[in-house]
């Protein structure tokens, strides 16, 4: 079965196939190919989204955990700068050593600033005193010094011969406190 067109129908049947190829490309060259690169793009991008919101979600998951830890640090820290603390403070150490004197019947007879060692950490700030008592009360004075909050040391212990009848004697020792260097 042939078909038998005109010149005319042809013509007409040439521009009709050459207007659609024409409406086609421009079709695709100016609608489908910048939407679908656009749609790509925006894709891609709420993909990315989707990624961070989900990293967002895992955090704010670990937010409570992250919060307690940090109030547990916080609260380490305190105790730690109780210990070691970022002050001298010497009338602290004075009012210290006096209470934990009178507390076991010994008596603080002198108290001087002597050299500070600083140390990486640290600065050891020595103490020499002088304390009067008898030997188990001086043996208790130092031992609770030692369970005290704040770091203290003792060093170069003199312990004379205690005096007849009392049995007191007066002891020399280098007390050390320690305080935290910052930087």
């Amino acid at each position: 079965m042939a078909i038998k067109l005109t010149k005319q129908q042809q013509q007409v049947l040439a521009a009709g196939v050459l207007g659609l190829g024409a409406f086609v490309y421009c079709y695709v060259q100016f609608f489908w190919l910048p939407i679908s690169k656009k749609t790509k793009e925006i894709r891609t991008e709420i993909e990315a989204l989707e990624r961070e919101i989900e990293t967002a979600k895992r955090q704010a998951g670990r937010l409570a955990d992250l919060d307690r830890q940090l109030i547990s640090l916080n609260e380490r820290k305190i105790e730690a700068e109780k210990r070691l603390p970022k002050k001298k403070a010497v009338t602290d150490i004075l009012v210290t050593l006096d209470a934990v004197a009178s507390q076991y019947n010994v008596v603080l007879l002198s108290f001087a600033p002597g050299p500070n060692k600083p140390a990486q950490y640290f600065t050891e700030f020595r103490f020499p005193i002088s304390v009067r008592g008898t030997f188990h009360n001086i043996g208790r004075f130092l031992a609770s010094l030692a369970l005290e909050q704040r770091l203290y040391n003792v060093y170069d212990v003199k312990f004379p011969e205690p005096t007849e009848g009392s049995g007191e004697m007066r002891v020399n020792l280098i007390l050390v406190a320690y305080q935290y260097k910052e930087g």
